[in-house]
């Protein structure tokens, strides 16, 4: 058997910056599955606010669904957000950084992919503002950085999104 290994790429930005959207799109181009966000699962099942240990969990659950999921992969595992994501919630909310948070958040991805929050806002009863998903995006921008995780940058629609990703999706197929 010759399969080639999964390839993991993952999704960040703040709210409403279309990771879900670029995730269903990417997944369907490249005949794949993609991870959802636990975390917005796990807030609208409890209806608020995660706390500290909530969030330290929403990130182990995060990664446990990624090596599910990858089971069932095609060539890349498309995931949308990662414990990164939850340690900036964490942050935010809660002032704080728990080690075993920040150490799902260094995971490594074979394309780490930020979108940039040039989408419209949109509120669907769950996410902040505008204003929140600025500071999401730029704390992720400082993490990624602090980590030495290398991620690239995409914007405009989903289509700009999709042709800005094709040379980084061409060259891990070729390596």
């Amino acid at each position: 058997m010759n399969a080639r290994p999964v390839r993991s790429l993952c999704l960040l930005g703040g709210e409403s910056s279309g990771k879900t959207t670029l995730a269903v799109a990417l997944a369907e181009q490249l005949g794949t599955v993609w991870v959802p966000e636990y975390g917005r699962a796990r807030w609208e099942e409890i209806g608020g606010v995660l706390s500290v240990a909530e969030l330290i969990r929403v990130g182990q659950v995060q990664v446990e669904h990624e090596e599910q999921y990858a089971a069932r992969a095609t060539g890349w595992l498309i995931c949308d957000t990662s414990a990164l994501t939850t340690l900036v919630y964490c942050e935010l909310d809660h002032g704080c950084a728990p080690a075993e948070l920040v150490q799902l958040a260094r995971r490594p991805y074979d394309l780490i992919v930020l979108c940039e929050p040039d989408f419209d806002f949109v509120q669907d009863g769950c996410r902040r503002d505008a204003g929140f998903t600025s500071a999401q995006h730029l704390r992720a921008v400082e993490l990624l950085q602090d980590y030495g995780l290398p991620f690239v940058r995409v914007s405009g629609s989903v289509a700009q999104r999709l042709r800005q990703l094709q040379p980084y999706l061409a060259e891990a197929v070729a390596a």
